[in-house]
């Protein structure tokens, strides 16, 4: 490998479950000579992307904040859903959420929450399971047939131990079913107390859609007109969409 892909591999060993390492076991996991990995841990901290702590540890350093912010800022879907989200809050008093999928997980990239709510255990960046919740389904939901059996394939124990198919076959047609609706409604699927229901924003043939959906307790989501929210959510991501659209043409 590479120089960059090197330095790049011991950027992604940093997980929620291991968010401090070590030079030693960082030159482990990765088959580095200690010349060699300590050589290049230090030049991540040099630019920002690794701090030493105490005790010869590190972690991620504060560029990585920075190339946060400015992805959060330099992003269009968040730019133009920013004020839309804030209006959904405002009208159905619930916590509304963007969720993008990478490799075999989910990851919120923005939320408002309705007046400081702590409803959501899930925030920007941390990773949260494909296979539970209302945001993954309608994702999957609006990708091709290629990308679910790999997915079902991965996390089928999963899928058939929340119920949702006990095989391939009927995981897709749930699915059909599903992007033929335009949205899913879930309740307790990730968290028991928590419901939602998630619309897909398609913005591009060449990208995965990204979800847009709101969440709040199973007990308002028992109550509530789900047709009103779903109209709402809906008439969010075709604008979104649309200002998308318009600005790549720009």
């Amino acid at each position: 490998m590479s120089t960059s892909d090197n330095m790049l591999n011991i950027l992604t060993l940093f997980t929620i479950q291991e968010p401090v390492l070590d030079a030693d076991t960082i030159c482990e996991k990765l088959n580095f000579s200690k010349p060699t990995g300590y050589r290049y841990i230090k030049d991540l901290v040099a630019h920002g992307l690794l701090q030493r702590l105490h005790g010869g540890q590190y972690t991620f350093g504060p560029r990585i904040s920075v190339m946060d912010y400015i992805s959060q800022q330099s992003n269009p879907i968040i730019r133009f859903s920013v004020p839309l989200m804030l209006d959904i809050v405002e009208q159905t008093e619930f916590s509304c959420c963007l969720t993008q999928f990478y490799e075999d997980y989910c990851i919120d990239i923005h939320h408002e929450s309705h007046r400081d709510s702590n409803l959501l255990a899930y925030g920007r960046g941390r990773p949260r399971p494909i296979y539970a919740g209302a945001a993954p389904k309608i994702i999957l939901a609006s990708t091709a047939p290629k990308i679910q059996k790999s997915i079902y394939q991965k996390f089928s124990n999963e899928f058939q131990a929340s119920g949702f198919a006990d095989n391939e076959q009927e995981f897709l047609e749930k699915l059909n079913q599903v992007k033929k609706q335009g949205y899913y409604a879930s309740k307790g699927e990730l968290e028991s107390h928590l419901g939602a229901i998630a619309v897909p924003i398609i913005y591009s043939n060449k990208a995965y859609p990204i979800a847009l959906s709101v969440v709040g307790s199973v007990k308002r989501f028992n109550l509530i007109n789900s047709e009103t929210i779903v109209n709402i959510l809906s008439k969010a991501a075709k604008t979104i969409e649309e200002e998308v659209k318009k600005a790549e043409q720009k």
